[in-house]
């Protein structure tokens, strides 16, 4: 895809461009919402696209793609796209351990940095982080992960990269396209193959057959015992099960809300430009029940106490919209 890569970082921007973006946010008691430089409202995004399954690596589980163009006119062209794949391996669990682990990988392209604020990259890792740890995602997500109890389960290594930035607005891009990328990943079928006690003679025989063991198919990989009092001791990949089986609960995976503050006005999905302008922004993490999951401040401006809570009730209404339609995207994924 052809584009046009700025040169400059946001520090370096025209010190005549800044005011006009402070001045299109200014309002006054009767005003009517402004309009900013690409005639969308603070609260308004620009069009998402969202691509998935666009990996051919090997051993791919997922992936996603997500850009966000400029508006023709308003940005000179300049776009965000961000990727995220995921890869899975098997790893020795602890006898304590309910389920499998995701691990999180945060790269930038040489062509993404010009654009990129240094710190950005430190913050959306540690938001990735926190957005896809055990305490955030579905109850029994991970658990699902599990191939042998207590022994073998999945680690799912999420992986982002960072392809363009000079669209701004990198954060949400990145959460958008790490959630659908786990969100479309197909984990590969496994099954368990028990150890006969009765006369110590390993068998591998189809779930519901044979006398003194049972074998479970499906990625969870979960004995359920069997006359003999049959237990686990290895697993093997199901034949044609390459394709794999989709998690269950993946529609509740949580999404991130970015607030750029200008003049104290919240802004949604910024442009390079608009960042460079705002003193604070304010990125909010939800679950699909509109409960708050988390909340990072970046910037040196100061937010007044009184309005915290009203512009987090206000991104959750967004929150939940953007929820519903990558669902409705993701659906047949």
């Amino acid at each position: 895809m052809a584009s046009t890569f700025s040169l400059f970082s946001p520090a370096e921007l025209s010190f005549a461009q800044v005011p006009l973006v402070h001045a299109s946010a200014a309002t006054r008691p009767g005003d009517e919402a402004p309009l900013r430089v690409d005639g969308r409202t603070p609260l308004e995004y620009r069009q998402v696209l969202l691509e998935t399954d666009v990996s051919r690596a090997q051993g791919a589980l997922g992936s996603a793609q997500v850009t966000i163009q400029d508006a023709a006119g308003a940005g000179g062209g300049a776009y965000t796209q961000v990727w995220a794949g995921i890869r899975g391996e098997v790893d020795s669990i602890s006898p304590n351990q309910q389920g499998g682990r995701i691990v999180i990988g945060l790269e930038c392209a040489p062509t993404a940095q010009p654009s990129l604020e240094a710190e950005l990259p430190q913050h959306l890792a540690s938001i990735l982080s926190t957005l896809f740890s055990p305490s955030s995602l579905p109850p029994a997500f991970l658990s699902q992960l599990i191939i042998l109890p207590n022994a073998r389960a999945w680690t799912l290594y999420l992986d982002v990269l960072i392809l363009a930035s000079d669209g701004g607005n990198v954060i949400d891009a990145a959460v958008i396209a790490a959630r659908s990328a786990l969100a479309s990943a197909r984990i590969p079928q496994t099954r368990t193959i028990g150890l006969e006690e009765d006369d110590k003679k390993e068998t591998s025989t189809a779930s519901g057959e044979g006398a003194g063991m049972t074998m479970d198919e499906g990625f969870s990989g979960l004995v359920k015992g069997g006359k003999g009092g049959s237990k686990a001791v290895d697993f093997e990949l199901v034949d044609g099960g390459e394709m794999g089986v989709r998690l269950k609960g993946w529609q509740d995976l949580p999404v991130c809300i970015t607030l750029n503050l200008i003049d104290q006005l919240p802004h949604l999905d910024a442009t390079v430009l608009e960042e460079s302008a705002s003193t604070s922004r304010l990125i909010a993490s939800y679950l699909p029940t509109g409960n708050l999951c988390g909340v990072t401040q970046i910037g040196e401006g100061e937010i007044e106490y009184a309005r915290v809570m009203p512009l987090l009730t206000e991104a959750g209404k967004y929150a939940l919209e953007m929820t519903k339609g990558l669902n409705s995207k993701l659906r047949d994924a």
